[in-house]
């Protein structure tokens, strides 16, 4: 199993618009049976204004394959619509669950 988190690194003030979205396209993710067990965190001790997205997948084969329908889904589509306008930056990090 694998772990993926999306780091996202917001505009002042725009984190909770972010997570909205997120918590949106986690549901339709999950629904899709695209990945499983999709969660947002917010910063507590990080860099102001940071929001994590994290899914979990059985393989990084699998994650890829996945990855690759998320552009054709209209709900994942509709709900992540215009999140960059919230976003300075962020990176991926991806974890083998041993």
């Amino acid at each position: 199993m694998i772990v993926v988190r999306n780091v996202f690194h917001c505009h002042p003030g725009q984190a909770k618009n972010l997570v909205t979205k997120l918590k949106a396209a986690g549901a339709a993710m999950t629904g899709a049976s695209v990945v499983s067990n999709a969660r947002v965190m917010t910063d507590m001790s990080a860099p102001f204004w940071t929001v994590i997205f994290e899914t979990e997948s059985d393989s990084l084969t699998a994650w890829e394959q996945a990855f690759q329908k998320y552009g054709s889904d209209p709900a994942i589509q509709g709900a992540m619509a215009g999140y960059m306008e919230h976003v300075t930056g962020g990176h991926r990090e991806i974890w083998k669950v041993e």
